[in-house]
């Protein structure tokens, strides 16, 4: 197995980064860098999720950021607020980096409200899948 296929499919790896982009939101949030806190946001979930993937599959997740069909790749029932984390959070890899014709015009109460997001993301995920948070 090469190196890379074997980092693709440790779920070590892919924790290492969500935990990384779940932290940097907290530093962009304090530095009123709204939108690539938002970014970071989605990123953050999209990795964890692809560490669920992993956790369960133990396969190399599908090269894929929209949350919705990552989750569809989980044997998980999922609470209807994490899927409505999921459907809040998704569509911040695009609006927060591109001028695609919506205007979201993220500020503080947005951004605050995807934090709470991802942090009940994390949450539920990290108790569910047995994944040590530290």
């Amino acid at each position: 197995m090469s190196e890379q296929a074997s980092r693709e499919t440790s779920v070590r790896e892919w924790l290492a980064y969500a935990k990384a982009d779940r932290k940097a939101t907290k530093a962009l949030f304090e530095r009123g860098l709204y939108s690539t806190c938002a970014f970071h946001c989605q990123q953050a979930v999209e990795k964890l999720l692809k560490a669920a993937i992993v956790a369960q599959a133990g396969k190399r997740p599908p090269y894929e950021h929209n949350l919705w069909i990552l989750r569809q790749q989980l044997t998980l029932d999922l609470p209807e607020r994490i899927e409505q984390h999921l459907a809040t959070l998704s569509p911040h890899y695009i609006t927060s980096r591109y001028p695609v014709g919506v205007e979201v015009g993220y500020d503080e109460t947005i951004v605050r409200q995807l934090l709470t997001c991802v942090e009940s993301v994390f949450q539920w995920f990290m108790s569910r899948l047995d994944l040590n948070d530290e």
